[in-house]
């Protein structure tokens, strides 16, 4: 029976409100999105559509805006460079072995590029399994659509946030630039042995 409690949740009970706050929130996210492609069309610009990672990334800058996954520069950047890698996988690797090799290396240069955000690697999947309309876009398909309507729903998810009282983007720590250890924890390396 023990055994069976690490497979419970692992995160708490949200309140109602926080549901509601969040849900909502995604909701004027990807609906923006949406007015954005819905406009694009109508303006014949046919390059620029949603991709279904963007529902993964909704749940992250709305439900866990304080993540360092769901940062407008791992939203963004990750996204983008996972498109990108995916292009270029498709470029020199045949399928069925495309996916994989495209999730993996978009994972790598995620990480590289401190742009870690797991819908990149939906992105990098879905662009192996669906390639024709990322080919037919060529390296912009990195830009437009998957770069524009992930910055649109990071913009939307900082104003909405803001708005209903959460912090996002996440503020940084400012950094110690005196390279100092001692003084940035306040003792020495000594002292702190001695201390443990």
């Amino acid at each position: 029976m023990q055994s069976w409690h690490h497979l419970y949740p692992a995160l708490p009970a949200f309140h109602g409100r926080e549901q509601l706050r969040a849900g909502a929130g995604a909701l004027f996210g990807i609906s923006l999105c949406a007015l954005l492609v819905s406009l694009a069309v109508s303006l014949g610009l046919s390059s620029i559509y949603l991709i279904a990672p963007l529902g993964a990334t909704a749940v992250l800058v709305f439900c866990v805006p304080n993540s360092p996954l769901a940062q407008p520069w791992s939203a963004v950047v990750g996204n983008a460079t996972s498109a990108l890698v995916a292009l270029l996988v498709l470029q020199v690797v045949p399928g069925p072995w495309s996916a994989g090799i495209a999730v993996g290396t978009a994972i790598i240069v995620m990480m590289f590029v401190r742009a870690l955000h797991p819908p990149g690697g939906a992105v990098a999947l879905l662009t192996a399994l669906e390639p024709a309309p990322a080919l037919d876009a060529g390296p912009l398909f990195a830009l437009v659509p998957v770069g524009v309507t992930t910055a649109v729903l990071v913009l939307a998810a900082i104003a909405y946030n803001r708005i209903t009282g959460r912090v996002y983007p996440f503020r940084q720590p400012e950094t110690d630039d005196t390279g100092d250890p001692a003084l940035r924890l306040g003792l020495s390396t000594e002292q702190l042995g001695q201390l443990l």
